[in-house]
């Protein structure tokens, strides 16, 4: 079998080793990283604010094994402080000299140059690596579970926090995100790329972020090149994204920090923090005892219909509705993207409403989003989230697979997706039709979405095994003779609990994602 990227690069690690031990003995690199100059709180800085982008780490490395050189002029000072011009939150040096053309004295200007946290990129296997990091000035290193062992990891990431420093643990697939949670790190990188072939495969983000608990710094890798991959990892509940070959090819490499570090995706993930998989909203309540049922059923949300319909609320209805699901929620607030937040969530639903009524209702009624289900625009999401400060649902009804690529407008005006079923009547949703869920499963593959369109107790396990949908939302299916019935209600909850924990226990990493 032919030598791998990864085990080429091993090799070439292991045989500079001795080199590098006979120019600067393991004593006197102690005490140059004793010396150092104080870390800087890497982890910390890769924490975004409720509803904001994802963080950013911008990269800098002159070559890689499988797109050679990246950058025929390269200065990584004037590229770090390109990149902190951008927004960059922290920066990741890549000091491999054979195959990455890196060096350690990179990593020692770039430390000299800019405030924010840098990572040594390289690739640890011994103790020496990991002196040598401090000693050049690293605020982190990279631990990759590929290369390291049970203990080795545990070994090298106890050297980097006794020495101040802060670890990303890199896992690929599932058995190394395992082992990334279990060494107990702090930030936890999931690396689209494999680094035996080099190919790329930006799914896996979404397929593993569920492994990693929340109160981890979640970290996207590779892959990203631009605003909507920045969105799409954010979305799915990404901490902080990692970019490097985007960055070193930009004409203005500021320009790109910038596009990538102010991407979309926070309200979405915002929306879905801490809530179970899937996420669970029962539309068009009416009645102040059907939310309190619905709250003490633990469903994340419920819809408030202020569109003509037969569910329309006024908004003295709908303040005595949230009142009562409020009241009886079991549990305290959860949290939502650092935030307290009451659930289920109270979700205004409005269809081509003019943004300042949806802004005057929402001041009056305690809502904790708004979802636009007509024909509003990606300009109208932005504008209503502007208006509200609320993260913004937006209902679409795809009929083709050229219709998805409507998807990534609405997602990166900050909006997230309810695919609901097209109706020949042209009717805002409620039909009671099931929709295409071989094409919804496509959608859902791409951004987190919400399924709704004819769902009820009776299919939805079929529905979120076919889609993988991040949430689910049910109206007419839940109802007897246009009202709704508590005990379908129930039966609805409960079938959608039973069929997350049996996908989780056939197949954790293609279960729906986590937020």
């Amino acid at each position: 079998m032919a030598e791998t990227f990864l085990e080429r690069i091993v090799a070439a690690t292991r045989a500079e080793l001795t080199e590098r031990q006979a120019r600067v003995p393991l004593d006197e690199l102690r005490t140059r990283a004793a010396t150092a100059p104080a870390p800087r709180d890497f982890a910390a800085a890769l924490r975004p604010e409720a509803g904001a982008p994802a963080r950013l780490i911008a990269e800098i490395k002159r070559a890689s094994p499988s797109k050679g050189l990246l950058a025929a002029t390269f200065d990584p000072v004037a590229q770090a402080r390109a990149y902190t011009a951008g927004g960059a939150a922290a920066i990741s040096v890549l000091t491999e000299p054979r195959f990455f053309l890196g060096s350690l004295d990179h990593l020692t200007a770039v430390r000299a140059a800019v405030d924010i946290p840098d990572m040594r990129t390289d690739f640890f296997l011994y103790d020496y690596l990991v002196y040598e990091a401090r000693a050049a000035g690293a605020d982190a290193v990279l631990l990759i579970c590929a290369l390291l062992d049970d203990t080795q990891l545990s070994d090298l990431l106890a050297l980097a926090r006794a020495l101040g420093m802060e670890a990303l643990v890199e896992a690929h697939d599932a058995g190394e995100t395992h082992r990334a949670v279990a060494s107990g790190a702090s930030v936890i990188g999931v690396n689209s790329r494999d680094l035996r072939t080099f190919a790329v495969d930006t799914d896996v983000i979404r397929r593993l972020r569920p492994l990693v608990p929340n109160d981890r710094v979640f970290v996207a890798e590779s892959g990203i090149a631009d605003a909507t991959g920045a969105a799409r990892a954010r979305a799915w509940d990404a901490h902080a994204i990692l970019a490097g070959e985007a960055l070193m090819r930009a004409p203005d490499p500021t320009a790109k920090a910038r596009e990538l570090a102010t991407a979309p995706g926070g309200a979405t993930a915002g929306l879905f923090a801490n809530a179970p998989h899937p996420f669970v909203k029962i539309c068009g309540l009416t009645q102040p005892d059907h939310a309190a049922l619905v709250a003490a059923l633990h469903a994340d949300a419920f819809g408030l219909v202020f569109a003509a319909s037969k569910r329309r609320v006024t908004p003295d209805q709908a303040h005595a509705i949230v009142a009562a699901a409020h009241t009886a929620s079991p549990s305290p607030p959860r949290r939502r993207g650092g935030q307290g937040v009451r659930t289920p969530l109270a979700t205004g639903v409005f269809v081509n409403e003019p943004v300042d009524s949806i802004a005057a209702i929402a001041r009056t009624v305690p809502l904790d989003a708004i979802q636009l289900s007509g024909d509003e625009s990606p300009a109208d999401c932005a504008a209503v989230a502007r208006a509200t400060h609320l993260p913004i649902i937006k209902a679409l009804r795809p009929r083709t697979a050229a219709d998805l690529a409507l998807l990534d407008a609405y997602a990166l005006a900050g909006a997230t997706i309810l695919l609901d079923t097209p109706s020949s009547s042209g009717a805002y949703g409620g039909t009671g039709q099931t929709g295409d869920w071989a094409l919804a499963r496509t959608a859902a593959a791409r951004w987190p979405v919400i399924l709704s369109g004819g769902l009820s107790p009776v299919n939805v396990a079929d529905a979120i095994a076919a889609v993988h949908s991040r949430g689910v939302d049910v109206s007419s299916g839940v109802e007897t003779d246009d009202v709704k019935d508590p005990d379908k209600i129930r039966a609805f909850i409960q079938a959608v609990r039973a069929a997350a924990e049996s996908t989780e226990s056939t197949s954790p990493t293609e279960a729906s994602v986590s937020s």
